[in-house]
Order: structure tokens, then C-alpha cells, then sequence
């Protein structure tokens, strides 16, 4: 509710301006998918769902203790329509967060953005790093998880969500610290150790919070986590290497890649991350491909409209097969859980947006001469990151990690006004 509230407030403030420019085709592909999703809580006549949705009323006749019995004659598309109804809002207000960030960055903005995402990621690094030491099993120190067997990191209840913020976050923290560099006039562009020594204490700490944000999710043991966050970085190093043509400087931009990673790695457990890759190959009935087998048959069975945005887990009350000793509330893959809650007329839109964005992010990549190209390449690293991590989880569905992908995103597609293109 609080994000709901303030996003609301911020629109009121901003009038973020929606389909203009070359971004019509992404903003259109956004409101189209969002309409979609609404349109799953429209009721429809009992025909007309049975056509468009046939194994919905098995669902609700084997959910309902009455059998269904008395059940009303219009219903809408979504088998949960009060997860639909949330789930419907919070993309609302990621999509609107989206334009309004967009918006302010073309006035400017993105520096001191950047810089207060890489304050929170330290902050959120200590309060996990003292929660684990001192009260391991609760939030805040204060909340107790509604699920028994939930090992909270700091304020997220899975270890896969602290991941998902962190492996967005440390990429951004990256950018800026090159950018700065890029924009100090006090030494030569060769001058290696002269750079070096000029190196001033915001640059310092933008490195110091990208190596303890970087360590932290190898502290999390989140297999996918550690995955995204390491090609986030390799895709920073390709997306820069036209900004990197001499030989020395790649090769040093390279080395100073190595050694956040190689600091980042210190706070890892190996033995621990070890036996989570054990885990990973011995799941059985309890693995991803257990998982991802019964919610396609969830998708296959709701391929045109899907059992309704955020209704997944009610359907896998169905669907999930063999032992019970676990719930699979989640799909352990995005694409795969969008699919089986929206079908074809959700995920064709929501394709057209993801290929949109990455054309526009490309574009802006291509053409921005000045230092916040630096941070535009973080913010494409961070989304390879997300994008990567989303084949085995779901983190974009936590509200801080929907909320902190919206603003990234708005970082990579922003327009600059032509005087900061024209900037040297």
C-alpha cells in the first residue's frame, strides 16, 4: 500500500508524458499487457469462459467445499481474482514508476539516483549481515514469516529475492564509479597511476559498495543469484568495450572487474554454496524440473488467457504432483509463470515490450557520448542479471526488487534532453 500511495503521488506530481517518441511501441506493449491482465477480473458469462478458459471450472469444482454448487453465472477469466487484483495493481504502479522515472532523467537525476541505490545496497548488505548473526528466523528482528521454513535476509523472506535486488544493484554502483572516473578532467586518460591517486572518496565507497553487494549474494548461496550477478558483469564488460578501444585501458577495466569480483568472492561459503549445487542435481520430486513440468501443464491447459495474473498459486493446489511435503507456490522460472498466468494474449505484449526495451536501450548505448553511458551499461548488466536469474526464479515479483527493476529500466531507456547529449 505504501508503494501503491506514493507512486500514485509521484504521477500527480510528474505527468510523465506515454507514448511519444521512438518509445510508443514499448509504452503501448506495457498498457497493452497491463490491459490484459485487468481484463482478467471482467466477469463473463459461464459459455464464454468455458470457451476461453475450459479447465477453469474443474479448478473451482475441485477448490470449492460445495462442489461448486450454487457457483455464480458470470465469473471472470482468474481463478483468484483477489491475487489477480493485487497482482494487477503493483504492475500498475512498476509501469507508472517506470514513466515517471523516465521522465524526471531526461531533466537529469540519474547520477543522484544511481548514487543513492548503491547507499541503499550497503545499508541493506549490514542489516542482513547483523539480522543472520543475531535473529536468523525473523524479520526486522520483529516479524515472524507466515511460512515455518523461511530463513529471512534482512527484509526479504528469501534468500533468491536479496539476490535478485542485490545482482541489479551492484552493476549500477559499478557504472557510476566509471562514469565519475570518466568525468574527472585532473589527469590524462592514459595516466593509469595517476587516476589511481586521484580517485576521490565517492569513487572509493561506489567500489567498496559494489565488492560488499557483489560478496553478499555469494553470501546468500542463491545459485541464481551468483549466476545473474556474474554475467551482469561479463555483459558489462561487452556492452563498454566500444568505450574501451585502447588496449591498456580495456585491460585494466578488465582487472579492476577482477578484483570486485575477487574481494566479492571473500565473503562467500564455499561449503555451503557447495552443498546448494549438491541440492541442485539430488531435488528429485523436489527439483526445478518437477516444478516446471506440472506448471506447463498449468500452462498448457490455460494457453489462451491464463489462470489469472498472480493466481499461480492457487492452480498448483491442482496441479502439483507427487509428494506434498513441499508447495510449489512459485514456478521457479518468470517467463514460465507469466505464461501460465496470462496464456498467449499476455505473453505475446509482454514479448513485444521486452524486445522493444532492449532495442531502445541499445540505441541509447550507440549514441551517448557522455559519462551517464557508463551508467546506462550498468543498467543493462543489471537487467542480463535479472533476466538470467529470472529462468530459475521469480525475484521481480518481490515489490522492492518490481519497484528498483522499474527505475533501472527507466535508467537504460531515458531520453537526455540535447544539451546533456551534447555534453563532452
Amino acid at each position: 500500500m505504501p508503494l501503491l500511495a506514493g507512486v500514485a503521488v509521484l504521477v500527480a506530481l510528474e505527468h510523465p508524458s506515454i507514448g511519444r517518441g521512438g518509445g510508443w511501441l514499448l509504452d503501448a506493449s506495457l498498457l497493452v499487457s497491463l490491459a490484459v491482465a485487468g481484463a482478467q477480473l471482467v466477469p463473463l458469462s459461464g459459455a464464454l469462459r468455458a470457451r476461453v478458459s475450459p479447465h477453469a471450472s474443474q479448478i473451482d469444482q475441485a477448490l470449492r467445499l460445495d462442489g461448486g454448487a450454487g457457483a455464480a453465472p458470470a465469473q471472470p477469466l482468474s481463478i483468484d481474482p483477489e491475487s489477480t487484483a493485487w497482482a494487477v495493481a503493483l504492475a500498475a504502479a512498476y509501469i507508472a514508476l517506470f514513466f515517471c522515472a523516465r521522465s524526471i532523467f531526461a531533466r537529469g537525476g540519474v547520477r543522484t539516483v544511481s548514487r543513492g541505490i548503491a547507499w541503499i545496497g550497503l545499508g541493506l548488505c549490514a542489516l542482513v549481515a547483523v539480522q543472520r548473526a543475531t535473529s536468523p528466523s525473523m524479520l526486522y528482528w520483529y516479524f515472524r514469516p507466515l511460512d515455518a521454513g523461511a530463513s529471512p535476509y534482512g527484509p526479504f523472506v528469501s534468500r533468491n529475492a536479496l539476490a535478485t535486488w542485490l545482482a541489479m544493484a551492484a552493476p549500477i554502483a559499478i557504472g557510476y564509479a566509471v562514469a565519475r572516473d570518466r568525468s574527472d578532467r585532473r589527469v590524462a586518460p592514459g595516466g593509469i597511476a595517476a587516476r589511481i591517486e586521484a580517485m576521490d572518496s565517492t569513487q572509493l565507497w561506489l567500489a567498496a559498495a559494489a565488492c560488499v553487494m557483489t560478496g553478499t549474494v555469494f553470501a546468500s548461496t542463491s545459485r541464481a543469484g551468483i549466476l545473474g550477478v556474474t554475467l551482469g558483469l561479463l555483459a558489462f564488460v561487452a556492452v563498454s568495450r566500444a568505450r574501451i578501444r585502447r588496449g591498456r585501458v580495456a585491460v585494466w577495466t578488465l582487472v579492476a572487474l577482477a578484483g570486485i569480483a575477487a574481494a566479492a568472492l571473500m565473503f562467500g561459503d564455499f561449503g555451503a554454496l557447495a552443498m546448494r549445487l549438491q541440492e541442485t542435481t539430488e531435488s528429485g520430486v523436489w527439483g526445478r524440473r518437477a516444478i516446471w513440468r506440472d506448471s506447463w501443464r498449468m500452462a498448457q491447459d490455460f494457453w489462451i488467457a491464463g489462470v489469472g495474473a498472480g493466481a499461480f498459486e492457487k492452480g498448483m493446489l491442482l496441479y502439483q504432483q507427487g509428494s506434498r511435503l513441499f508447495f510449489f507456490n512459485h514456478a521457479h522460472n518468470e517467463y514460465l509463470q507469466l505464461v501460465a498466468e496470462g496464456g498467449v494474449l499476455l505473453a505475446v505484449p509482454a514479448a513485444f515490450a521486452l524486445i522493444a526495451g532492449v532495442v531502445i536501450i541499445a540505441g541509447h548505448l550507440r549514441g551517448d557520448r557522455t559519462p551517464i553511458f557508463w551508467i546506462r551499461a550498468g543498467a543493462a548488466a543489471a537487467i542480463v542479471a535479472v533476466a538470467v536469474q529470472s529462468i530459475w526464479e521469480t525475484g521481480l515479483r518481490t515489490p522492492a526488487n518490481g519497484a528498483l527493476f522499474a527505475v533501472i529500466a527507466a535508467i537504460g531507456c531515458h531520453e537526455p534532453r540535447a544539451t546533456e547529449r551534447r555534453r563532452p
